[in-house]
């Protein structure tokens, strides 16, 4: 019994403890409560979505403040859980941000607009970087399907002298570029309000011509939604230097032979890469390689002996 008299005295001293601790916040949170108002819940960005970017339940979460920091036109919702998330998001989603909305940030009705919106390429620019243009053709764009957005690298020919040869080279000059423009379409670019009346007529179109394909052995596979691929020229963002080296490339050997690689968004890595040149790749059995081997020099011919005529010696082979 004496021994277990410190475990009781310390199992109460603890629930005392709990107690007083438990008391003093009520107290304080009943103070916080009285002063900022009762918590709410509300709509946050998880992540951080560009000026003009459209609204996607996934960039979107909840956090708990109190009444008096809730921004004004801030979207509440009822709960935490996700289907109330959904549910009070359902008149948003789709919209896109006015500006930018940071991740943590309350997502208020007033930073949102339709998709009628006009994105500014100036704004998408990073600081301390360029946004260039330049032209492509299918072959040197792949085929015209990259979009605002993509990544790609950029690749140059450059012929040259060496001795009396023409040497050609590839280098692949600028890695991981981010396209920023394509034509007309700019990166974040939002569809433009289309009147009711004209919405209408093209789909009785749609519908007319998606009815005269039943009748025919090849239906168009063509969607209305097809990203349009009708532009002849695409702008990329570089560093101010990088900006100068491209200029130069486009002034030296022209638009038209800078060609474009495209690349998985996800891969951003910039690999150290050699030039390609024409013998690396037939490699040493092509014919050119053959034609370079330079024929192996015989040893000089020693003389069988030295005849001695005159005073002076005269090698005999």
């Amino acid at each position: 019994m004496a021994n277990s008299r410190p475990i009781i005295l310390s199992a109460v001293s603890f629930a005392v403890a709990l107690l007083l601790v438990s008391a003093y916040t009520n107290m304080r949170e009943s103070e916080v409560t009285k002063t900022f108002g009762e918590k709410v819940v509300v709509v946050v960005a998880k992540e951080s979505i560009p000026e003009y970017g459209l609204i996607r339940l996934s960039q979107l979460g909840t956090s708990s403040v109190y009444k008096k920091f809730v921004q004004p036109q801030t979207i509440l919702v009822d709960s935490e859980d996700e289907s109330a998330l959904a549910k009070a998001t359902e008149s948003i989603v789709g919209k896109s941000a006015y500006m930018n909305i940071y991740a943590g940030e309350q997502v208020t009705l007033t930073k949102l607009v339709h998709q009628d919106g006009k994105p500014l390429l100036d704004r998408q620019i990073e600081k301390n970087s360029r946004a260039i243009t330049f032209e492509i053709s299918p072959h040197t764009g792949v085929g015209r399907l990259i979009r605002p957005g993509n990544r790609v690298d950029i690749l140059a020919p450059a012929q040259f002298k060496v001795g009396d040869e023409t040497q050609i080279e590839i280098k692949t000059v600028f890695q991981n570029v981010l396209v920023v423009a394509t034509g007309k379409a700019i990166l974040n670019g939002v569809p433009t309000r289309v009147n009711r009346a004209v919405l209408s007529s093209l789909e009785m179109e749609f519908e007319a011509q998606r009815r005269k394909d039943l009748y025919q052995t090849s239906p168009d596979p063509s969607t209305t939604s097809r990203p349009d691929d009708n532009y002849n020229t695409v702008t990329v963002q570089l560093s101010a230097i990088d900006a100068e080296k491209m200029i130069l490339l486009q002034s030296e050997i022209g638009d038209r032979k800078l060609y474009l690689t495209l690349r998985n968004n996800a891969d951003q890595g910039v690999a150290k890469l050699d030039t390609t040149i024409l013998d690396q790749i037939l490699g040493p059995e092509s014919e050119l390689g053959r034609s370079k081997v330079k024929p192996v020099e015989l040893p000089p011919v020693e003389p069988r002996f030295y005849d001695n005529k005159g005073g002076t010696l005269t090698p005999v082979y």
